[in-house]
């Protein structure tokens, strides 16, 4: 593959301050990474390690990892996004970790914006984001944090962490890294984990855009569903306080699996998940509403579209 134009410095590593290692996967989306490695190169914030976990065995990259002090490239055979991030730790050297996808980008002062709260007491910081989808951008709050003892909880209700603006001390990975039998929600279950042992903060503003794929691992509807019901199962037996929720988890669950599919145009199947959700016990207005929303003659996408920027509004 032809190496595309990206624009980097000579080095990451120009800036005061703890070093903070960014680690960033790639398996067949290599021609995406150039506005993602310019993002974190363009940080206002200036003492970084880039660690680029390459499965395709891209000859650009290397070579451009040569070109740039701070820049270091891994070659892993494919083994999901979990094992890369992994090898990404495993290679980090930085007192700070975080984390980007090729097809994701940060905005210039989130490293100065996280750090800050680090600086206060922070474990494990994260943000708002830009949600970036079939062209269009607009702004998703995160979930706030209303007690951080049970933070964890409140996260696998509600879920609303961004993957691109998650930032952590090394320490919090010490014993806990991405879980490699999963195939997607890897970053969920680490991060409830990490939320259940660690402080977290949130800034409350958008530090990174994050592109929603309908080709991503996450748009295998039924294996992201049953990947959730494993990280349920396996968390409750896990983490403190948890087990009491798991059913209600599960009927959480089902009741987004209804949603993916009614977002992605299912609508018979969506109402019938929906109906099961309901019928278990699931009361969340939200889950009502779309219930109500896929019995809509036409137009799911765009009045799921509208549900969404109203709900956004109330949180």
């Amino acid at each position: 593959m032809p190496e595309p134009a990206v624009s980097l410095p000579e080095s990451l590593q120009e800036g005061e301050g703890p070093l903070v290692s960014v680690i960033v996967p790639t398996y067949g989306d290599s021609e995406l990474l150039g506005p993602a490695l310019e993002s974190i190169a363009a940080q206002t914030y200036g003492n970084v390690e880039l660690i680029v976990v390459d499965s395709s065995d891209v000859s650009w990259l290397r070579d451009l990892a040569d070109r740039v002090d701070g820049f270091t490239y891994l070659f892993q055979e494919p083994q999901g996004l979990a094992a890369a991030r992994n090898r990404g730790l495993d290679a980090a050297t930085g007192e700070i970790i975080a984390f980007l996808d090729a097809d994701d980008r940060w905005l210039p002062e989130k490293l100065d914006r996280q750090l800050a709260a680090v600086a206060g007491g922070a474990d494990i910081v994260y943000s708002d984001v830009y949600l970036v989808e079939d062209g269009e951008k607009r702004r998703q709050s995160a979930l706030p944090i209303r007690n951080p003892e049970t933070h964890h909880i409140d996260f696998l209700y509600e879920g609303g962490v961004p993957m691109p603006t998650v930032l952590a001390r090394r320490d919090c990975f010490a014993d806990e890294h991405f879980d490699e039998r999963l195939p997607v929600a890897e970053d969920r279950h680490l991060w409830a984990r990490l939320f259940a042992r660690y402080r977290p903060a949130r800034v409350a503003e958008p530090l990174a855009c994050y592109t929603r794929r309908e080709d991503s691992l996450s748009s295998d509807l039924e294996l992201m569903y049953e990947t959730e019901l494993t990280v349920i199962a396996d968390l409750a037996d896990r983490l403190p306080g948890l087990a009491a929720h798991r059913a209600a988890l599960e009927r959480k669950a089902r009741y987004k699996y209804g949603k993916r599919l009614l977002r992605a145009g299912w609508s018979s199947a969506a109402r019938h998940e929906l109906q099961r959700a309901v019928a278990a016990g699931e009361r969340d207005p939200r889950a009502l509403a779309l219930l109500v929303l896929a019995y809509a003659p036409a137009g799911h996408e765009r009045l799921l579209g509208l549900l969404e920027r109203l709900q956004e509004r109330w949180r």
